[in-house]
């Protein structure tokens, strides 16, 4: 907003008070140097001889190449010394160089940019800028030489001290709220990773880490804090750092489709990683010149690619894919901007200077929520897995290993306590004769209905499962004697006699009961008890005259010490 509305000219202001310019554009021409190397006196003599042309900051100057572009800049008169400040709000140019009249025949050269230590500008701050002292009289214009990488687009404005200070306080502000900004993002995408489980949330921190030190360096707020002492570094990190984001993007879009991904697609994912990698060794070894117009190709080629990936997988699952594909179009849509402008196809504007930021602020917390709710679908679907593996998929009872779990666990309370706790082991006796008779699909039936009149003597607490042989076992928690166990025995067999909606006309199921009551062996386990009901119901098959039996009632049972 600040750069949308800047000041239109100087402002009225009374005679004894320093007049207001807010980042007014002073006029200018410009003269192309293609060696780089004129020096000021023949830039002046060019100027001297008409070759400067009008300047507008919409044009693309043909920088590049080693060329330099002169610009002569005439300050408004002022009527006694003025304070005030030049900027060039334009972050990666490589040089950027202000000379000013300093005496009658005298000059003063100031350099800034890239090539030079934030450290050692002549204003430490975001972009090059410039203190001046604008004389009274003064008919000697300013010049400003800029060199850089590529063809791009120069603006610059004139402030004074103070509203350039105001200015600079904001904008250092607005930026650490969003430094401040990627690092809760980080964090919270660690906590996620933690409390989800989910790995996805950690590359996703990787990239937005990559991406923030991208966005940091192309404002410029790197270089003023990170790296002010290293030109190297500062010149390199504005095209090496986006590159490892979009390569960090990629990496994390395979891991976020790769769980419906098809092996072409996975790929192609990993070649254009792997462009990118070779693509940031060649800045680092080689420098901007040779890379940079294949690196602008890279970005498009990604842009296009990835779009299409993640909408594949939004059609694919579209409650987490479109928050994704929103948050992706968002940040390559301002990228784009940028993209172009470095390819000289758009002048230097809001939108080409600062659009990869507003995407970047719009991309996160969409990206966040898609993440959201593939991490919650990803949790329900590992509860539904974790139940399978716990409940019985025909019957819905508890599974075997259940089933084990909590004989152990009426065990060992029983040893503490020999009052506690019943065991009951069910039956269906004439399952064979409903299979000759009727099929398979009315033994499941039947089997059903079986798990249900086992679950409907189960108390809260108690426990039904199914043994892996099929039979059922009704563990009856709490301090249980004979009666209370023979009644829940009793009410199971008399149902299992009643007719079923869900079984064949007449069709009555046989249910056979083997129960131990407190107390149990005092040497009981598991498998020794189970297996003791077991032989008891194998008793009642042979000899059908009743179908409840007691551990303990006479009968020898294999395994057992006490009966």
């Amino acid at each position: 907003m600040l750069l949308l509305a800047p000041g239109a000219g100087q402002a009225a202001a009374p005679a004894d008070e320093p007049p207001v310019w807010n980042e007014v554009m002073v006029p200018g021409t410009y003269w192309v140097d293609p060696g780089g190397a004129a020096g000021l006196a023949e830039a002046r003599a060019a100027f001297g001889r008409g070759e400067g042309l009008p300047y507008s900051p919409q044009q693309i100057l043909p920088t590049g190449g080693g060329s330099a572009i002169w610009f002569r800049l005439a300050f408004p008169p002022v009527g006694a010394v003025t304070p005030a400040v030049l900027n060039v709000p334009h972050t990666g140019m490589n040089v950027v160089e202000l000379y000013s009249p300093a005496g009658p025949d005298e000059w003063r050269m100031r350099r800034s940019g890239d090539l030079t230590p934030v450290a050692q500008w002549p204003m430490r701050d975001l972009t090059p800028a410039f203190e001046l002292l604008l004389m009274p009289e003064e008919a000697r214009p300013s010049l400003l030489r800029i060199q850089h990488s590529h063809p791009i687009g120069v603006r610059w404005g004139l402030w004074d001290s103070r509203s350039f200070d105001e200015y600079s306080k904001r904008w250092h502000l607005l930026l650490g709220g969003y430094g401040g900004f990627i690092v809760l993002v980080v964090l919270l995408s660690c906590f996620n990773a933690v409390t989800w489980r989910d790995p996805i949330h950690l590359y996703y921190a990787a990239y937005v880490v990559m991406l923030g030190l991208s966005q940091l360096s192309q404002t410029g707020v790197a270089a003023e804090f990170l790296w002010p002492h290293n030109a190297w570094w500062n010149d390199i990190a504005s095209v090496v750092l986006p590159i490892w984001s979009v390569v960090l993007a990629g990496v994390f879009i395979g891991e976020l489709i790769a769980e419906r991904g098809q092996r072409w697609l996975m790929w192609a994912i990993w070649v254009l990683v792997a462009t990118g990698v070779a693509i940031s060794i060649g800045f680092l070894t080689v420098g901007r010149g040779p890379v940079f117009e294949i690196s602008n190709l890279y970005y498009l080629v990604c842009f296009v690619f990835y779009v299409g990936a993640v909408a594949w997988f939004a059609w694919r699952r579209p409650r987490v894919g479109l928050w994704v594909l929103a948050g992706v179009l968002t940040i390559i849509v301002g990228a784009t901007f940028a993209v172009l402008r470095n390819m000289g196809i758009l002048p230097l504007s809001f939108a080409t200077q600062y659009g990869a930021q507003v995407g970047v602020a719009l991309e996160i917390p969409l990206i966040l929520i898609g993440l959201y709710f593939r991490s919650r679908e990803r949790r329900d679907s590992q509860v539904r897995l974790s139940a399978l593996m716990r409940v019985d998929p025909l019957t819905g009872v508890g599974t075997h290993r259940v089933l084990m779990e909590r004989l152990e666990h009426l065990l060992q309370r029983h040893r503490r306590d020999r009052a506690l706790g019943a065991v009951l082991r069910v039956r269906i006796g004439n399952l064979q004769d409903i299979r000759q008779e009727y099929g398979v699909e009315v033994v499941q039936a039947a089997q059903v209905k079986a798990a249900s009149i086992v679950a409907r003597a189960a108390s809260e607490g108690d426990t039904v499962a199914r043994h892996r042989d099929g039979d059922f076992v009704l563990m009856l928690e709490g301090r249980m004697g004979r009666d209370q166990a023979a009644e829940a025995a009793r009410n199971i067999i008399a149902r299992g006699l009643a007719f079923s909606r869900n079984l064949p006309p007449k069709l009555a199921l046989a249910l056979h009961v083997a129960c131990a009551c407190a107390p149990l062996p005092e040497d009981a386990e598991a498998e020794v008890l189970l297996a003791s009901l077991d032989f008891l119901l194998d008793d009642i098959q042979k000899n059908p005259g009743k179908a409840l039996r007691f551990l303990g009632d006479g009968a020898s049972v294999p395994g057992s010490r006490a009966h």
